[in-house]
């Protein structure tokens, strides 16, 4: 029996052939069908994880067409869904996307680097202005199925620019201000740390200015000193209130120097004490000049002892106080008019200032020696009972120049013992002193007669 010219054999072997080839088909469907179900399963994965991240992110496949985008990519440059997946990135928004920064980024950086992290790059992008973008790019391949992508993460970092330019620029023109001020002036922030010192406190203290932002008190000053400046900073800082200070300070040469302090709080917006700018100003010359009017007011020109007005003073003083019992030793030197008349009133007061000297010279520190007239001269001794002011009288009469005739010297002491009584010992010094004095005169002419 024929049919159309191939055996009963050859039929039978073609079916199986058949068979075989349909089955080949049928596991090559099923494992299609299984591949695109993984492959979807991954990509809603992959959709899920990108739109959890909160800045720009895109899937780009090796091509470099956009496989996804997250919402925050469409919100942040202004385009749709439909206008980016499966568009190649630089055909985006009319090409907005063709960069050359980008380019470089794509084209020969990634092929080398599968990571790349911190890539800058700044456009103006119709739409939305001017952006500096920082992007992160990782290159992922699937090895087992031959796949390759790439994400791309953007992070908006203009308003973080344009702030760091614009505190750049505030400090700088902090720094100006400072650099012209021909005082030693600094800025700190509200935990005492120096933002900013002008060139003459770097030279006080032998540092650059810039050398010096970040460093507090501690890192420059003595321990001692550290903790007073933090104390002055933190009560400006609580107070809210322009504060000054003098203080004493010893230069690098070891020079003390006297400065004045200003230290003044700087407010925000909502009236909170961030800061202060603090300046020092050198007073050395008129603190001199102010020690030597003081000196001058309480001092006698000519001995350089207190003066009467100083006595005074202290006299009144004391007798307010618990320094009882007080001496008072009067004092008077004989003969200074006949010196003046006969040998001048420069050899009068070379007397006066020898006398000044070993009156000075034989009473404590603490004694309050002045001259109170011409040839007149007081002494008080606080917490010190009469016996004791006898002792420096005495040791004011055996002096050398007392002795050999160089000089002569009167003498009157009182005590009183509390206040009541101060004012009738100084009387009572006084008398005693023109007591001494008149038997001072009487000595001479008694030894002529004998």
């Amino acid at each position: 029996m024929k049919d159309d010219g191939k055996t009963k054999a050859q039929l039978i072997h073609e079916i199986a052939e058949l068979r075989k080839r349909y089955a080949i088909l049928e596991i090559t469907a099923s494992d299609r069908k299984r591949l695109e179900t993984e492959i979807q399963d991954a990509r809603e994965y992959a959709e899920n994880i990108v739109e959890t991240v909160r800045e720009p992110l895109v899937v780009m496949n090796s091509d470099l067409k956009i496989l996804t985008a997250n919402h925050s990519f469409y919100n942040t440059f202004k385009v749709t869904p439909e206008a980016t997946i499966g568009n190649f990135i630089y055909d985006l928004g009319n090409r907005q996307w063709d960069i050359p920064k980008l380019r470089v980024l794509f084209e020969d950086i990634l092929p080398l680097e599968t990571v790349f992290n911190g890539y800058e790059v700044e456009h103006d992008f119709p739409g939305i202005g001017r952006k500096i973008i920082r992007l992160n790019a990782r290159e992922i391949s699937r090895k087992d199925i031959g796949s390759r992508v790439i994400l791309l993460a953007m992070e908006d970092i203009t308003g973080r620019k344009l702030a760091e330019e614009r505190i750049g620029e505030v400090i700088r023109q902090q720094q100006a201000i400072l650099d012209n001020i021909p005082n030693i002036a600094w800025l700190k922030d509200r935990y005492g740390r120096y933002v900013a010192v002008n060139e003459p406190f770097g030279k006080a203290f032998g540092v650059a200015p810039k050398d010096m932002v970040g460093k507090n008190d501690y890192d420059i000053y003595p321990r001692e000193l550290a903790v007073k400046y933090e104390k002055d900073f933190r009560e400006v800082m609580a107070t809210g209130t322009r504060t000054y200070f003098e203080e004493s300070m010893v230069d690098r040469e070891g020079k003390v120097q006297y400065v004045e302090k200003i230290e003044t709080p700087i407010f925000n917006d909502t009236g909170v004490v961030i800061g202060i700018i603090g300046s020092a100003h050198d007073i050395t010359s008129r603190k001199e000049v102010e020690v030597t009017l003081r000196h001058e007011s309480t001092h006698d020109i000519l001995t350089g002892l207190y003066n009467r007005a100083f006595f005074d003073e202290e006299l009144a003083r004391l007798a307010h106080g618990r320094m009882f019992p007080i001496s008072i030793v009067m004092a008077d030197i004989n003969g200074l008019k006949p010196v003046n008349d006969v040998q001048g009133h420069e050899a009068g007061d070379n007397l006066i200032r020898m006398a000044a000297r070993i009156i000075l010279g034989a009473f404590r520190a603490e004694d309050i020696v002045a001259r109170i007239g011409g040839d007149e001269f007081a002494v008080l001794l606080p917490g010190t009972d009469e016996r004791v002011a006898e002792e420096s009288v005495k040791r004011v009469m055996s002096c050398p120049e007392i002795i050999n005739g160089l000089v002569s010297i009167a003498f009157g002491i009182a005590s009183a013992g509390n206040k009541d009584q101060l004012a009738g010992a100084l009387k009572l010094s006084d008398e005693r002193m023109y007591r001494h004095k008149s038997d001072k005169r009487k000595l001479p002419a008694e030894g002529k007669s004998s």
